[in-house]
């Protein structure tokens, strides 16, 4: 008789272990400002590691993606307007970019303020911790993503709305703009993207984000980091998001920096992880 429970593990594993290679973003997202160390920041800018996305991360991912129709066509069911789905902002000279889920009319506190509106799916244990302390407590890389599209949109307020997975109960708030600190944000994004070194350490090798960081042997432990050309000596930003190569003289493409040539020279700044 044929074991069907040893197939189904043999085929569970064998789509578990095909990870997928991500190739790093041609500039900083915006939604990554919030983070917590413009340490790694720098690091994914300069694409100094690569990611593996495992395929259930892959598929909530997608998971989320899918909801973001769902939850617009309840939002027109009461009467709020939503449009404007993936419209793009850019600055730092064109290497700092972010993609808003939309933006909508109607809200019933405010029918008359444009909102702009952020979705998120999260698990049960996240949705609880959301529900108690609000966005900026408890997902604070989320509220600073809600302040800097605000910020450079023109509005004044975001419907946030959060989906727990577990349950498909909803937690929506009201964010307001906080000026000051989505200006922070952008001089943050200013100084990450000019800088040739990498941001001093905030934390040390204990603390528990750096844990889960995929910047972390390279950070503590001098890992050596990704050839490309952003880690390459030759390598210069130019604005609107364009890189150039001063020893070829010429504009890279994203294509071509993902590449390095055989005058590759590891940046000055990294060479202590070597």
């Amino acid at each position: 008789m044929v074991d069907i429970s040893q197939f189904k593990n043999k085929t569970l594993k064998a789509i578990e272990a095909k990870g997928k290679i991500v190739e790093p973003r041609s500039y900083l997202g915006m939604s990554k400002l919030g983070h917590s160390c413009p340490r790694y920041l720098w690091y994914s800018f300069r694409w100094c590691f690569g990611d593996i996305l495992e395929p259930r991360m892959k598929r909530l991912f997608n998971r989320g993606h899918r909801e973001e129709p769902e939850i617009i066509k309840v939002l027109g069911g009461i009467g709020i307007r939503c449009w404007g789905d993936q419209d793009e902002v850019i600055m730092a000279h064109g290497h700092c970019k972010g993609h808003r889920d939309g933006v909508c009319l109607g809200v019933l506190e405010a029918p008359k303020t444009e909102h702009l509106l952020e979705m998120k799916t999260m698990s049960d244990k996240y949705f609880k911790k959301i529900t108690k302390e609000g966005v900026k407590v408890s997902k604070p890389i989320y509220y600073a993503q809600c302040q800097i599209y605000m910020r450079k949109f023109g509005l004044t307020r975001t419907l946030f709305i959060a989906v727990n997975k577990n349950t498909d109960a909803w937690y929506i708030e009201r964010l307001k703009l906080d000026k000051g600190f989505a200006d922070d944000l952008e001089r943050k994004a200013e100084s990450i993207i000019l800088s040739e070194a990498p941001p001093e350490k905030p934390f040390k090798p204990t603390w528990y984000e750096c844990k889960f960081c995929s910047a972390n042997l390279i950070c503590h432990y001098e890992k050596q980091v990704e050839k490309n050309c952003r880690t390459c000596n030759h390598c210069d930003l130019l604005p609107e998001g364009k890189w150039q190569c001063s020893h070829h003289d010429i504009e890279l493409s994203t294509s071509q920096q993902r590449m390095p040539c055989s005058k590759y020279s590891l940046l000055t700044s990294l060479r202590k992880n070597v």
